[in-house]
């Protein structure tokens, strides 16, 4: 009996043994090589994948014209996510040094040939920055402008403008003097997605 019991003992494990060589047999992936470049983009086998990129474009609302953007501290945070990446990766300049806080706010559904993407950002600890810029379909800056300003040192000047289909309106004010000083600029987007001003 005891002989029988240790037959059935080894054999019971001789086949759990061929049962979990024949799983890591059967289990195995080949391992696909990946990694992040310098600019944050998807490198597999030396080609770049911009899946991730289009993901987060892919998040940012579509704002119907006409627009009006007025963004300030007071309201940076409530539309857009943070950008992980895709300004860089298109070499986007801020000309500041000491920016952050870079947010892609929203899309402007002005041409099918290139996107319209508006930025927000803080240069220091006291101005902020919102930027329309048109980017082409191989993800290359076709021009920019500044569409607001905001600032809390003196909280005396500011930009906010209204964007439409044919035109940009942007109206720069200053605070400084008893009468404040409203300026206007008129720009229009031409069809190669450069801003021409008026």
């Amino acid at each position: 009996m005891q002989k029988l019991f240790t037959l059935l003992l080894i054999t019971v494990f001789f086949f759990l043994g061929c049962d979990s060589k024949t799983e890591k047999k059967t289990t195995k992936i080949p391992l696909i090589t990946k990694s992040i470049g310098d600019d944050g983009a998807i490198i597999e086998k030396g080609k770049e994948i911009f899946n991730y990129d289009l993901d987060l474009l892919a998040q940012l609302p579509l704002r119907d014209l006409p627009i009006i953007d007025s963004t300030t501290f007071d309201n940076v945070e409530k539309s857009g996510v943070y950008d992980t990446g895709f300004l860089k990766r298109i070499k986007f300049d801020p000309g500041c040094n000491d920016a952050t806080d870079f947010r892609l706010k929203y899309k402007i559904p002005f041409s099918e040939n290139f996107t319209s993407i508006v930025v927000s950002y803080q240069c220091g600890e006291h101005e902020l920055f919102t930027t329309l810029i048109t980017v082409n379909k191989k993800y290359q800056i076709i021009d920019r402008l500044q569409i607001a300003y905001d600032e809390i040192a003196e909280s005396a000047f500011g930009k906010r403008s209204q964007v439409e289909k044919d035109k940009i309106v942007i109206t720069s004010s200053n605070w400084m003097n008893e009468e404040p000083i409203f300026e206007t600029e008129t720009y229009v987007l031409l069809n190669n997605g450069k801003f021409k001003k008026m």
